[in-house]
């Protein structure tokens, strides 16, 4: 469908499915198609009450702003016919602590009281309560089947703490959970647990370097828009991503400056005079993707651009863009 917008006096501009407004990836990271060199029976192999930290570099992420994880996934190594945990309960926190045992020479490493590793942001994610399953195929990914989103930023710093509270068994996996080991430093992740209590407040064990394998779930916690660069004269692309789908993303631009304008829905980062375009719905993936030529007479000059779009049903502004046009 071709859509005739009045971004600019000359305009081709068409709709295209993009990437999809949610992403996955494990942690450490590769390992989506690629099994550990390691495996262990902790905690869901064996009876005892544990309560376990998996502390993971923040740079084992790979998003550029904050997300919510919004479910993790853990992987047998070799095929459950059954288990039964009465109560499994998670949380999940931004940490002050480097992951590893030494620290990395700006933070301390992983502090044996498991509370000193947990920001104020820490939260449940799964209320304490059974996790059963059956017919478990090896390798396949086992959701841990949160309750609420987490909302963690990787680029602050701060590594990530999944910290885990096995109280009770019924029947264990029967099988060793798939993880990744090497030297200190290197795997990107470290465990920290306790083997006999699921509500110890400290560490009797941990490793250097182990960690089980995570796959996470995640959407941006805010809609992202993008411009792939401006030449006059030229073709450029404008996507807009982590939108709701089928809903209108108006596209707002000046050349004369970043604004702020205060408005009932924030900031408008663009000053006087304000250009605006035809709203267009978003695509059913919440993506939208345009094509616009960039004229000439803008050579030289700076873009400043802004959308107005919908995001769990909230009318808002996207981030705001400065592009210099060659």
């Amino acid at each position: 469908m071709i859509y005739r917008l009045s971004l600019f006096s000359l305009l081709v501009a068409f709709a295209t499915t993009g990437a999809f407004a949610q992403g996955s990836q494990t942690l450490p990271a590769g390992f989506d198609t690629n099994y550990g060199v390691s495996s262990s029976s902790y905690p869901f192999n064996t009876a005892s009450d544990h309560k376990w930290h998996w502390h993971y570099d923040s740079e084992q992420f790979e998003q550029d702003g904050p997300i919510f994880i919004t479910q993790i996934y853990v992987r047998p190594e070799s095929t459950i016919t059954s288990f039964d945990f009465p109560s499994v309960e998670i949380l999940m926190a931004s940490s002050p602590t480097d992951y590893t045992v030494n620290g990395n020479g700006v933070q301390d490493g992983h502090n044996p009281i498991f509370d000193l590793n947990l920001n104020p942001d820490a939260m449940i994610v799964r209320a304490a309560a059974p996790w059963t399953g059956t017919n478990v195929t090896a390798y396949t990914w086992l959701s841990l089947e949160l309750d609420t989103p987490f909302l963690y930023d990787p680029t602050l710093g701060n590594d990530f703490v999944v910290q885990i509270q096995k109280c009770g068994t019924n029947s264990t996996w029967g099988s060793s959970i798939d993880g990744q080991s090497a030297g200190a430093g290197v795997v990107g992740g470290n465990r920290y647990g306790n083997m006999s209590s699921c509500t110890a407040t400290t560490q009797s064990t941990n490793n250097n370097e182990f960690v089980p394998l995570l796959k996470i779930d995640w959407e941006p916690s805010d809609p992202r828009f993008t411009i792939d660069g401006m030449v006059g004269g030229a073709l450029s692309t404008f996507t807009v991503e982590y939108i709701d789908p089928q809903t209108p993303v108006t596209f707002l631009w000046s050349t004369a400056g970043p604004g702020p304008l205060t408005t009932g829905l924030g900031d408008l980062l663009l000053s006087p005079p304000i250009s605006r375009a035809f709203p267009v719905l978003s695509q059913p993936d919440g993506t939208l993707e345009l094509s616009s030529m960039i004229p000439a007479s803008l050579s030289g000059s700076t873009f400043f651009a802004q959308t107005m779009v919908t995001r769990d049903g909230d009318v808002m502004f996207s981030n705001a863009l400065q592009i210099p046009v060659l």
